[in-house]
């Protein structure tokens, strides 16, 4: 699968049931030596717009996801 199939795609926590945006809008933590995902940084968009300034951001460690779907990355938190 390339970046650009997956940028689209829904960020959901399944404990939660909460989204965090798309793809696109999650940053990538590399381990420095290595050159492997550690880790996102996705907005925490719970009681928040979009559109409003300075939303916070969860760090979503790399193991945590489960699922890479069709419209959706699913992980649990």
């Amino acid at each position: 699968m390339l970046l650009s199939e997956i940028g689209d795609k829904e960020v959901i926590d399944l404990t939660k049931g909460s989204r965090h945006g798309a793809f696109w809008d999650a940053e990538i933590l590399f381990e420095e030596n290595t050159g492997k995902i550690r880790a996102l940084l996705v907005p925490s968009l719970h009681g928040k717009s979009r559109f409003t300034s300075g939303h916070d951001t969860m760090q979503l460690p790399w193991e945590s996801i489960i699922k890479i779907g069709e419209d959706m990355i699913i992980f649990r938190s």
